[in-house]
Formats: structure tokens, sequence, C-alpha cells
């Protein structure tokens, strides 16, 4: 990202699914001191055109200079870009595994971690500010509440672009020092028994 020109303190969208190229998207744009804006990908590819369309305000809104997504997304976010005057960047993450890798940015609690859109369901999705300080806070709170002990595992369907999956489960789990099973959403609305299932195993 930053030999793509990306400075810290730029915004980079995450249009991602589930999986590790979520986690290593993330990781980087942190470690590049960029603010990652997490949009959840779209359902179905059938509707990639109209579901970009739909997330083009929150990437105006955030001014967002990068955007990671998929190969499914790629080309018609590419399309989507030339509407969207700060975003000059659009890439899948093994797109951005191709470069030498950059000294990691030392962030301060009091700075901006990253940006949560809420869900526009009811009125436009709008953007939520978190400080590297308030994810600290939320982390030891949960833990603190759940009584988190290193014998824990966390076993998550939870969708990491969604506040409760990427703050709970996710950056909970680094924090505490627990291992994180993370399941598909779509697995578990398929067969919701799967979630239960594999806490069980």
């Amino acid at each position: 990202l930053a030999a793509r020109g990306v400075e810290p303190g730029q915004r980079v969208a995450l249009m991602l699914p589930t999986g590790e190229d979520y986690f290593v998207a993330f990781y980087a744009a942190l470690l590049a001191g960029l603010i990652p804006v997490p949009i959840y990908p779209p359902a179905r590819r059938s509707q990639l055109e109209e579901h970009l369309r739909r997330q083009s305000s929150i990437l105006r809104d955030a001014s967002v200079s990068a955007l990671i997504t998929n190969d499914d997304a790629v080309v018609v976010a590419r399309l989507l870009a030339a509407q969207i005057e700060t975003l000059h960047t659009v890439s899948t993450v093994l797109q951005l595994t191709d470069v030498a890798t950059a000294p990691a940015y030392r962030a301060r609690g009091s700075e901006l971690a990253f940006l949560q859109y809420t869900s526009g369901s009811t009125g436009d999705a709008k953007g939520v500010m978190l400080t590297h300080d308030n994810l600290l806070a939320n982390v030891r709170a949960d833990g603190l509440g759940l009584a988190v002990t290193s014998r824990d595992v966390f076993v998550s369907w939870l969708p990491l672009y969604h506040d409760m999956g990427l703050i709970g489960a996710w950056l909970g789990s680094l924090y505490h020092g627990i291992p994180l099973v993370i399941m598909s959403p779509l697995q578990f609305l398929s067969r919701p028994q799967r979630w239960l299932h594999a806490i069980h195993r």
C-alpha cells in the first residue's frame, strides 16, 4: 500500500469476506498507519454492481484512498473508482504482496484506529470514529465481563466487517491470547447448528 502511494492517516476500505485475506489486509493497513474502513462484501455475484453503487456513499464519506477486495469485485470496483475522486488504488490482497515491506507505523492511543460504519438499514450509513484507546477499553471490558482466561477458545460466525466480529471476537481473542475459530457467516446462516457443533469440537 505504501509503495502505491497510500500514506499514513489515509483511509483504506476493506470489502472482503470473512477469511485469511481479511486478517492480512486489516493488519497491513494498521501497520502502514492507515485507517481501515470495513464494508460488507456482496452476497451474490449477480448483485455486484448494485452493491458497489450502494457502498459508494461510504467510500465518498470516508474519503477512501484505497479499496482492497477480492477477484470477483476488483474489475467493477475499478470502474467505480473513476467516480470517487479520492479513490486511486483498487487491489486484491495477493496483488499487494509483491513489494518490499515498509517500516511499521507507531500509532498513539488517541489516534484513529478505524472507521466503523452503521448498517444504513434505517438511513444513510454513518461512520463511527474509533481510536486505539477506544478499542483497548472495549476489549478489556469484554474480557472482565466474560471472565476470559487462557483456557478459553472463541468460536465465532460473526463477520469480520461487523463490529462484534472484528472487535469482540478477533481483536478480543488477540488481546487475551486465546485461540479464535472463525466460521463463514454464510455457513452459519445456511445451517445454524454448525456453530454449536464447532463449539462442541
